[in-house]
C-alpha cells in the first residue's frame, strides 16, 4: 500500500492525540475534564460500543475460538518474556515486573486500537476488538495485577489474590458489556429500538473522545526526572510491547491456524499498539508510577511507526 494511504489512516488518529495534549498543555481543557472524559469514555461509551457490537452478531457463528487461542498465546509469550527480564534479568521486585510486563502485553485496544483498525479495515473491526478485550482484561491485566499485589507486603497467596482481581474486573462496566453482549447474542434476544439507538450514540462517541482522551492523559503526566536511569527498564518495556507482542501474535496465528485471515491482520495491528492509557494508574500503586508513565509516553510516540509498519505489512 502506498505510503500516502497508510499514512491517511495513521495520521488522523494521532490528530486528534496531538490535540487533546495541546488541549491540556495549554490550560484549553483543564485535567479534571480529561479525568472526567476519561471515565465517561471508559464507563459508558467502550461499554457501548462493545454491547452494541456483540449483540448484534450472531456469535454461535462468528464467534471466533482461534484468534481468541492465538492472541492470547501471543499475549501471555510477550508477558511472560518481559517479565523474565524484568525479574531475572534486571532484578526489579516482583510487583515492579509484573505491572512492566502488564505494560508489554496490554494494548490500548479501546483507545488507539479499534479506532485505526476501524478506518483500515471496517466494519470486522467491531468482531475482533471485543474477543481482543476479553484476553487482555480477564487474561493479561488479571494475571498481572494478582502478581503485583503477591509481591506486595499482603501476605496473600497468588491464587486467592488471582480471584480477588478477576471478580474485582468482572464487576467494571466493560466487563459487563461484553458478558451482557455475549447473553443476548446466544440468546437471540434483539436491543429494543429506542435503546439500540442510545446505545448507537454512546458508541459513536468512543472513537473520538478516546484519542482526545489518550493525548490529555499524556500531556497531564508527571515523567520521571530520572528517566534517564531507568532507560533499560522503559525500553524493556516498550520494545517487548510494539516488536515481540505483533509478532509473537502473529507467530500464534501462523502456528495455530484455522481464524480468518482478516482477524488475524487485524491482531497483529492490535498488537503493536502502545499499552493500556491507565498503564502509569497502575503503576503508581505499586511505586513504578514513574517508569510506567515514561513507557506510556515512548510507546504512544514510537507506536506511531509501529502501527503504520503492522497496517502497511497487513494491507500489503
Amino acid at each position: 500500500m502506498p505510503i500516502l494511504q497508510l499514512l491517511s489512516l495513521t495520521v488522523p488518529i494521532f490528530l486528534l492525540i496531538g490535540l487533546g495534549g495541546v488541549s491540556v498543555r495549554t490550560g484549553f481543557v483543564p485535567e479534571k475534564q480529561i479525568e472526567g472524559l476519561a471515565a465517561f469514555v471508559l464507563n459508558f461509551a467502550l461499554p457501548a460500543l462493545v454491547l452494541g457490537a456483540l449483540a448484534g452478531q450472531d456469535l454461535g457463528r462468528t464467534f471466533d475460538w482461534r484468534y481468541v487461542i492465538a492472541y492470547g498465546a501471543g499475549s501471555l509469550f510477550a508477558f511472560s518474556t518481559a517479565f523474565s527480564i524484568l525479574r531475572f534479568g534486571l532484578r526489579r521486585p516482583l510487583s515492579a515486573a509484573a505491572i512492566g510486563s502488564m505494560g508489554a502485553a496490554a494494548s490500548n485496544t479501546g483507545f488507539i486500537g479499534y479506532p485505526v483498525t476501524l478506518l483500515a479495515f471496517g466494519p470486522l473491526a467491531l468482531k475482533a476488538m471485543p474477543l481482543n478485550m476479553i484476553v487482555e482484561n480477564i487474561l493479561i491485566i488479571s494475571l498481572g495485577l494478582a502478581l503485583a499485589e503477591s509481591g506486595s507486603q499482603n501476605g496473600a497467596s497468588f491464587g486467592r489474590t488471582l480471584a480477588t482481581t478477576a471478580r474485582r474486573l468482572l464487576r467494571t462496566p466493560l466487563i459487563l458489556a461484553i458478558l451482557l453482549g455475549i447473553l443476548l447474542s446466544l440468546l437471540r434476544i434483539p436491543i429494543p429500538g429506542v435503546i439500540a439507538t442510545a446505545i448507537d450514540m454512546l458508541a459513536k462517541a468512543s472513537a473520538p473522545c478516546a484519542l482526545f482522551v489518550v493525548g490529555g492523559m499524556i500531556a497531564a503526566l508527571r515523567v520521571s526526572g530520572r528517566a534517564s536511569g531507568m532507560v533499560v527498564e522503559t525500553g524493556s518495556i516498550v520494545a517487548c510491547k510494539l516488536f515481540l507482542h505483533p509478532l509473537a501474535v502473529a507467530c500464534a496465528f501462523f502456528l495455530i491456524g484455522g481464524a480468518d485471515p482478516d482477524m488475524e491482520k487485524i491482531g497483529i495491528v492490535l498488537a503493536s499498539v502502545s499499552m493500556i492509557t491507565v498503564y502509569p494508574i497502575f503503576g503508581a500503586r505499586y511505586g513504578v508510577g514513574g517508569v510506567s508513565s515514561t513507557a506510556l509516553v515512548a510507546a504512544t510516540a514510537i507506536g506511531f511507526f509501529t502501527i503504520t509498519a503492522a497496517l502497511g505489512i497487513a494491507l500489503g
